[in-house]
């Protein structure tokens, strides 16, 4: 059975056993921490795509005349950047949806709101809505009860990684700070400067990137779902799953997918990620990169964070809880259920979140650890799918 590894991410010992289990359980795939001092390049090692996640500290990064972004979701981008034109084919799609929107079904109308939501007038569609069609996918079909709205949702999964951009008018530096992310590929390098640390994943069979090279969390939406689906969450993602179809099985794009979210203790459900993948592809892993609060002025009313584990499913009696402060980076395996409480953090996913493969647990933890186990008593029918013993037969 694998284990949870947790430590500090500078700490040597930790992170080389996180290298480790990472590179045993998928081979084309090497982590590393770069510390930047000045100015310098950030390219891949391999020539294969490389993420770059800060977590200490902030910079710069010099951006081009022409690059291009699906951010400004959130905050509204700099002024040099234009919307690009919306596509015509993806603009009726959106007609469609916004005439039909009272027949959309009521579990369904939350992402179908956030998509329109970046539809800022006719002409101009901003953001990256690659997580609300992965939040559209988990709600049973027919998502509206109008079959011209039905066909309209089921087109954007072909036309949305395409759309959404801003394209720079004139090159110069733009700040980056704890929390953003990075990508240089074989194609592209990335000059930055300032003081700043990162956690760097390189996929060295992966010669291009699939998402634009920088994604700032001021600039993007905040996404209600996961383990905060509160009203007012901060849960922004800079690289989401990509699917290409409704129901899409295995993998797909996909090799990594990040997540930074606040974790309230109210609202954290306890879960794991099966050890057969429920539509195949490969085993879902995730990591924790626990960032600090201050940074983005969340108020945490002096809570201390943690991490409980259930290292065996079979055995919900037992768990094991560990402190989490900024720079604590965690390796959890599939099949090892856990439960983040009062955490700010970059979750990590390989190959990423994929559809359907979160399985929660707060209802057999209550019947089956005999009160000896902690849960959350309010999630006890959320998001409730088969029993974990079926799931574990």
């Amino acid at each position: 059975m694998a284990r949870v590894l947790i430590g500090h991410v500078e700490d040597a010992e930790t992170f080389r056993a996180i290298q480790e289990a990472i590179q045993t359980e998928r081979p084309y795939l090497r982590l590393s921490r770069v510390e930047v001092q000045g100015q310098t390049e950030l390219a891949p090692q391999a020539g294969g795509m490389r993420v770059f996640w800060i977590y200490r500290g902030r910079g710069e990064v010099f951006l081009p005349a022409g690059y291009r972004t699906q951010e400004g979701d959130g905050q509204p981008l700099p002024a040099d950047y234009r919307p690009d034109p919306l596509d015509p084919d993806f603009a009726q799609l959106l007609r469609t949806i916004q005439t039909g929107l009272t027949a959309v079904r009521p579990a369904a109308r939350i992402p179908v709101q956030a998509i329109l939501d970046r539809w800022k007038k006719e002409e101009v569609f901003v953001g990256d809505i690659g997580g609300e069609l992965w939040k559209l996918e988990h709600v049973p079909r027919p998502w509206s009860e109008d079959p011209a709205t039905q066909t309209a949702l089921e087109g954007l999964f072909g036309l949305y990684r395409s759309v959404g951009y801003s394209t720079k008018q004139s090159a110069g530096w733009e700040p980056i700070l704890e929390g953003d992310q990075l990508i240089a590929d074989a194609g592209q390098s990335l000059l930055v400067r300032g003081q700043f640390a990162c956690l760097s994943m390189e996929h060295t069979a992966r010669p291009r990137s699939h998402v634009s090279a920088v994604r700032r969390l001021r600039y993007l939406a905040d996404t209600a779902g996961g383990c905060n689906p509160d009203f007012d969450p901060f849960r922004r993602l800079p690289l989401t799953w990509y699917m290409t179809a409704p129901g899409d099985a295995d993998d797909g794009v996909n090799w990594v997918n990040s997540h930074v979210v606040n974790i309230p203790t109210e609202t954290s459900p306890s879960h794991f990620h099966p050890s057969r993948p429920v539509r195949g592809g490969q085993l879902q892993t995730e990591m924790y990169l626990v960032l600090d609060p201050a940074s983005y002025r969340l108020n945490t009313s002096g809570r201390q964070a943690f991490l409980i584990v259930f290292p065996d499913l079979r055995a919900l009696a037992r768990y094991e809880q560990y402190p989490l402060s900024p720079g604590t980076f965690v390796y959890i395996p599939p099949g090892t259920g856990h439960r983040g409480l009062d955490v700010f953090v970059n979750v990590l996913t390989l190959p990423g979140f994929k559809p359907h493969n979160e399985y929660y647990i707060d209802r057999d933890i209550r019947d089956l650890a005999g009160g000896k186990s902690p849960y959350n008593e309010s999630l006890l029918d959320a998001k409730n799918y088969d029993r974990l013993e079926e799931l574990l037969a």
